[in-house]
């Protein structure tokens, strides 16, 4: 779930009014405004890439075992 919720942050923080809005109010008062829809949207962005994605990688063998690949490296990486 952390790694989703980066993901989903990392989306709206591409977005200028949202961050405005963040910067500049409480919690609460950011609630109000595009914050909270921005953050649906970057939800409703998130599947739709990640679903894009998956539709890529599961019938090209090739490309899945590259993916692999990158995962096992990335990994490696954070093992050490």
């Amino acid at each position: 779930m952390l790694n989703y919720a980066i993901t989903i942050r990392d989306k709206v923080a591409e977005d200028e009014t949202a961050m405005k809005q963040i910067a500049n109010n409480a919690p609460e008062q950011a609630m109000l405004g595009d914050f909270t829809t921005r953050t649906e949207d970057a939800i409703f962005a998130s599947s739709e890439a990640h679903n894009n994605q998956q539709m890529q990688l599961l019938p090209d063998p090739a490309k899945f075992n590259q993916f692999v690949r990158v995962v096992f490296e990335m990994l490696k990486r954070i093992s050490n």
